[in-house]
C-alpha cells in the first residue's frame, strides 16, 4: 500500500508542479474523447468527422473552460443535427436553449458530468454514472447527469430519424413529423424516465452517506451505491413494468464501484488510527472539532538529533 501512495504522491505532485501544462493537455484529451463520442452517437456532417476537425477543435479546448467545452460540443451535435434535417436541426437547438436554462447557469460547476454520462452509455457501462456522481458531484450533479441521459437517447431517436428519412418513400415522409417523433421518443420513453429516476435515487443515497461522519465512510458510501444501484432498479424496474438487465447492472455497479474507490484512493486518503477530536468554546459557542491526518507518502521525515552540552 505504501509503495502505491507513494506513486500516487509522485503524480500528483508532478500534475501541481507543471499544472500549466498538464491542465490544458487534461482538458485536450477530454475533449478528444468528447468529440469522438459526439461523432460516435451522431456523424452526419462528413466535415466534423473529420480526423484533423476534431483535433483542432480538441487544441480550442484545451485552452478554454468545462463549460465552453461543453457548448463547442453542443454547436457540433445541432450541425450535425441539420445535417440530417432541418426539423431534426430546430428540435436540437430548442433541448440545448432548455439544457442552457435550466443548467448550465446553475450547475455549470457540474460541467464535467454532462460529459461524462454519454461516454460511460456508450461503453456500456453507464449504471456506474450514478455512483461516481454521487461521490464526487453531490446532488448538483443529478441536473447535468439527467440531460446526459437525454442526450444519449435524444441521439438514437435521431439515427431512428436518419435511418427513415433515408428508406421512406415519399407519400410516407410527406406524412413524417421528425420533431413529433423525437419529442414521442423522449416524452414516453419509460426506460429514460427509469433510468433517470433510479439514478437519481442512487446519486443521493450516495451523497448522504458520503457526507456522515463515521471511519471509513467514503468507501462505505461506495459500496452501499453499488448495492443501491442493482436494488433500486430491480424495484423501479417492477414498479414501472419495465424489463430491466441484472447483468449489465450488476457489471456496471461494479465497475462504478472500482472506478470510485480508485478515485477516492488518488483523491484522498486518511489514518482513521491516529483521529483526534477537540472541544472548546467561546462566549457564544461550543466547538467540536475532528482531525484526521491524510497519508502522505512524499513528506520526507525528519529526523531530529540531540545535542548535549558538554562541561
Amino acid at each position: 500500500m505504501s509503495q502505491v501512495l507513494e506513486v500516487r504522491d509522485k503524480i500528483r505532485d508532478f500534475l501541481r508542479k507543471y499544472d500549466e501544462i498538464t491542465s490544458p493537455l487534461l482538458r485536450f484529451l477530454l475533449a478528444y474523447i468528447l468529440f469522438t463520442s459526439i461523432n460516435s452517437m451522431f456523424g452526419y456532417s462528413e466535415f466534423l468527422s473529420k480526423g484533423i476537425v476534431i483535433f483542432l477543435l480538441s487544441v480550442i479546448c484545451a485552452l478554454v473552460t468545462n463549460s465552453v467545452i461543453v457548448f463547442i460540443g453542443g454547436i457540433c451535435i445541432v450541425l450535425h443535427c441539420f445535417s440530417v434535417s432541418v426539423e431534426v436541426g430546430i428540435v436540437s437547438v430548442l433541448f440545448f436553449v432548455a439544457m442552457y436554462c435550466l443548467y448550465l447557469r446553475m450547475f455549470s460547476h457540474c460541467s464535467y458530468v454532462l460529459m461524462i454520462v454519454p461516454v460511460l452509455f456508450l461503453l456500456k457501462i453507464q449504471f456506474a454514472a450514478p455512483i461516481i456522481v454521487g461521490i464526487f458531484a453531490g446532488m448538483a450533479g443529478i441536473v447535468p447527469m439527467a440531460f446526459g441521459v437525454v442526450m444519449f437517447y435524444f441521439a438514437k431517436s435521431v439515427e431512428d430519424v436518419s435511418k427513415i428519412l433515408k428508406t421512406a418513400t415519399e407519400d410516407e415522409l410527406k406524412k413524417f413529423q421528425a420533431y413529433e417523433y423525437i419529442v414521442d421518443a423522449i416524452v414516453k420513453n419509460k426506460e429514460l424516465l427509469l433510468i433517470i429516476v433510479s439514478f437519481a435515487v442512487v446519486v443521493v443515497i450516495t451523497y448522504l452517506i458520503y457526507k456522515l461522519p463515521f471511519n471509513y465512510s467514503w468507501y462505505v458510501a461506495i459500496g452501499v451505491g453499488g448495492l443501491s444501484t442493482i436494488l433500486v432498479f430491480m424495484v423501479c424496474g417492477i414498479m414501472l413494468e419495465i424489463p430491466v438487465n441484472i447483468g449489465s447492472v450488476v457489471v456496471g455497479a461494479l465497475v462504478g464501484t472500482i472506478i470510485a474507490t480508485v478515485i477516492q484512493m488518488c483523491k484522498s486518503m486518511v489514518d482513521y488510527s491516529k483521529k483526534e477530536s477537540v472541544q472548546f468554546e467561546d462566549d457564544d459557542y461550543y466547538y467540536y472539532v475532528t482531525a484526521i491526518p491524510k497519508y502522505n507518502m512524499s513528506t520526507k521525515k525528519k529526523s531530529v538529533k540531540k545535542m548535549t552540552e558538554e562541561e
